[in-house]
C-alpha cells in the first residue's frame, strides 16, 4: 500500500492464502473441514489483516497477518529441532505444533460478521505519520484478548483441540502477557506447566516477529547504529 515501507503485492497475498489452505489440507486429517470451512467464511479477512496496528511493532499492512503466520509456522519446525538437538524430549507431536502456530494469532482477523475486522485504518494521517498507528481497533469489536478470540473462533466452529493446543494458543505470548504468570511461575513441581508447546511457538513467534521488525526498519531507513563505546 502507498507510504509503508512494507507491503505486500494483491498476487502475494492471494498466494499465501492458497499456501495456508493447502497446509490446513496436508496437515488436519480429520480437522480439515471445519478449518476449511472456517477461512473459507472469513476470506477476505484472513487475506487482508495485517499482524499488528502499529508499523514499528510488526507486519502492520494489508498482509500482514497471514505472511507472519506462515513465517511462525516455518520457524516453529525450526526451533522444534534446535530444541531436540539441545537433547530436549519434547512431549507434543507435529501436528499439535502445527496447529498451534497456524492458530496463536487467529483473533487478529475479527469475527465472521460484517464490518468484523479486528483492526480498520486509522483515518488520522497525523498519527500514522507521527505515531506510526497504522490501524486502530474496530468499535463493533467487543474487547477480547486475542489468544481469547483465538480459542472462541476454534470453538465456534466446533474444531476439537488437544489439552496441549489449548495451552499452547493461550500462553503463546509468554511472559509478555501478565496473566500467564501463574502458568509460568510455577510454586511447585504439580503445578508447572507439563507441555513444552507453548515455550516452542513463543519463541518461534519472536523470532519471527523480530525478522519483520528488522525488516522494516531496513525499509523505511530507520535501523539504529549499533553504540561504539
Amino acid at each position: 500500500m502507498k507510504g509503508l515501507a512494507v507491503s505486500l503485492s494483491e498476487t502475494d497475498m492471494q498466494n499465501n492464502f492458497k499456501i495456508l489452505m493447502n497446509h490446513i489440507e496436508m496437515m488436519f486429517d480429520t480437522r480439515s473441514e471445519g478449518l476449511l470451512k472456517m477461512y473459507s467464511d472469513m476470506e477476505t479477512q484472513v487475506i487482508m489483516a495485517p499482524a499488528s496496528s502499529r508499523e514499528h511493532f510488526h507486519n502492520a499492512f494489508p498482509g500482514g497477518y497471514l505472511d507472519h503466520i506462515l513465517r511462525v509456522l516455518e520457524f516453529s519446525f525450526k526451533v522444534f529441532e534446535t530444541w531436540k538437538a539441545c537433547g530436549i524430549e519434547l512431549d507434543f507431536t507435529p501436528e499439535e505444533l502445527a496447529f498451534v502456530a497456524i492458530h496463536h494469532d487467529l483473533g487478529k482477523i475479527g469475527l465472521p460478521i460484517e464490518n468484523g475486522d479486528r483492526y480498520i485504518w486509522c483515518q488520522s494521517d497525523w498519527h500514522r505519520k507521527n505515531q506510526g498507528k497504522i490501524y486502530e481497533p474496530n468499535p463493533n469489536i467487543p474487547f477480547m484478548h486475542v489468544q481469547d478470540m483465538s480459542l472462541f473462533l476454534l470453538q465456534k466452529y466446533n474444531i476439537p483441540m488437544t489439552f496441549n493446543e489449548t495451552l499452547g494458543i493461550k500462553l503463546h505470548d509468554g511472559l509478555y502477557e501478565e496473566a500467564n504468570d501463574s502458568y509460568y511461575l510455577a510454586r511447585s513441581l504439580d503445578s508447572e506447566l507439563r507441555t513444552y508447546l507453548p515455550m516452542v511457538v513463543h519463541q518461534a513467534d519472536l523470532l519471527a516477529s523480530r525478522f519483520e521488525k528488522d525488516r522494516w526498519l531496513k525499509a523505511s531507513g530507520k535501523t539504529p547504529k549499533p553504540y561504539k563505546g
